[in-house]
């Protein structure tokens, strides 16, 4: 992991002010955390940064920190390095291609395991907590059909029907992805430790939230909103009135995604949830060939889209290459482009870093060395 762009990201991620609506904007337009980081007051202000939101930059710039974030930024980075995690910011190559296209993207995500499996094409399978021993093992079934046709199968790591589709698609020999609704440090329910680390042997924990983060009542909704815009369909396999698994089948749509539902009989009270997403349209399902005829040219077209996974080296990632080029007499950013034979986009990463690290400070309209 880049400690230094993760410590970045968690520093934008603390300001009190920067809310995550602006975040999201900021980083859209500017392109990464790093390029944000450097931007002028007049640019922020232009990218539709509030004053609050520049006022807190300003300060966190000065001091590397700002003295009212919600949580120390240091154990923070600590515990994402603790469980060898990383960050993914709004822009970046790597932030997944289905979940950018929604109305509201997370501007960050943390995650561990193979980053890579998030650009996969998933299936979302969610349900109920309380679920049925049919509708459990219909779970695992079908999870394990649908990574055999190469799909992987995304839920949010719950008890019941999220950690039967789990099991079942890892027991299949496939890939999972779970989405949190804590920090990436920290499982939950507790008794899926387990689960989590068979998940991250051949799939991914993520999640929007930063480290050190606990799992509130609020943060389940936010949370199928990632599940079901990572995904290019939902499939509800058992689900009560009211219920969580409704409120991801709702997100779906208005994400434009497919919505799937198992067929239960009326006197079954776990299956009320789908027989009402049926009534209202959702396509039924009783085997993979279901989904399958549904997605059908959406599955193929991100299977044939899908970048390969990038890989980052020790070497890759240090940003000792720029340090010797910066002296005790002020150097421009653009010096720093001619003289290395780096892009602008490299550089602005590179001095983020290092001021970050303290081994250099702002001067004059340039940078000179600490």
């Amino acid at each position: 992991m880049d400690a230094a762009h993760a410590r970045l990201c968690l520093l934008l991620h603390s300001l009190p002010r920067l809310e995550k609506s602006q975040l999201r904007r900021l980083l859209q337009h500017f392109g990464s955390p790093e390029a944000l980081w450097q931007a002028e007051p007049r640019a922020l202000g232009e990218a539709g940064a509030g004053a609050g939101a520049r006022a807190d930059l300003a300060t966190a710039r000065r001091r590397g920190r700002h003295p009212d974030a919600p949580r120390d930024i240091d154990r923070q980075v600590d515990a994402l390095l603790a469980v060898d995690g990383r960050v993914i910011a709004l822009g970046a190559p790597d932030y997944p291609l289905l979940l950018a296209a929604i109305h509201d993207p997370p501007p960050l995500l943390y995650l561990r395991g193979n980053a890579g499996l998030l650009q996969a094409p998933q299936l979302a399978m969610v349900g109920s907590r309380k679920a049925s021993p049919p509708g459990i093992r219909f779970a695992q079934e079908l999870a394990a059909a649908a990574v055999r046709v190469g799909l992987a199968v995304t839920s949010g790591l719950a008890l019941g029907i999220d950690g039967a589709a789990h099991r079942g698609a890892l027991e299949a020999g496939g890939t999972s992805v779970a989405v949190m609704a804590t920090g990436v440090d920290t499982i939950y329910p507790r008794r899926h430790d387990g689960l989590a680390r068979q998940l991250l042997e051949k799939g991914c924990l993520v999640s929007e939230f930063a480290p050190l983060t606990p799992a509130l009542p609020e943060h389940f909704p936010a949370r199928n909103r990632i599940i079901s815009g990572l995904a290019l369909g939902v499939l509800v396999v058992e689900a009560a009135v009211p219920s969580g698994s409704l409120i991801t089948a709702g997100t779906a749509l208005e994400q434009g995604r497919e919505v799937f539902a198992v067929p239960w009989f009326p006197g079954h009270a776990g299956g009320r949830g789908c027989l009402r997403l049926l009534r209202d349209g959702a396509a039924m399902v009783e085997s993979i060939d279901d989904i399958l005829a549904e997605l059908g040219a959406l599955f193929q077209c991100q299977l044939e889209l899908a970048p390969a996974p990038r890989e980052t080296t020790a070497a890759g990632t240090s940003r000792s290459w720029l340090l010797p080029l910066v002296g005790f007499e002020v150097v421009t950013v653009e010096a720093l482009v001619a003289a290395s034979g780096r892009t602008v986009a490299e550089v602005l990463a590179a001095l983020s870093s290092l001021e970050l690290e303290r081994s250099i400070v702002r001067h004059g309209g340039g940078y000179i060395r600490r």
